[in-house]
């Protein structure tokens, strides 16, 4: 009886915590909507960041 109760309450934690992440990254998707509409800075370095490891690991010349 003990193991359902332990598993009852770590099922219950866990949705616990995706409920409070989706309310939290909704809030900083609500707070990007209406503050910062243009903002692109993330989406910049990934980028940079994708093709630097690109030309580090994948395209090295040839010697």
């Amino acid at each position: 009886m003990n193991f359902i109760i332990a598993f009852g309450a770590i099922l219950l934690s866990l949705g616990i915590f995706l409920i409070v992440a989706i309310l939290f990254f909704s809030l900083l998707k609500y707070i990007k909507k209406k503050y910062y509409p243009n903002w692109k800075f993330p989406d910049y370095i990934s980028v940079g960041y994708a093709e630097y490891l690109y030309k580090k690991y994948i395209k090295r010349e040839r010697l």
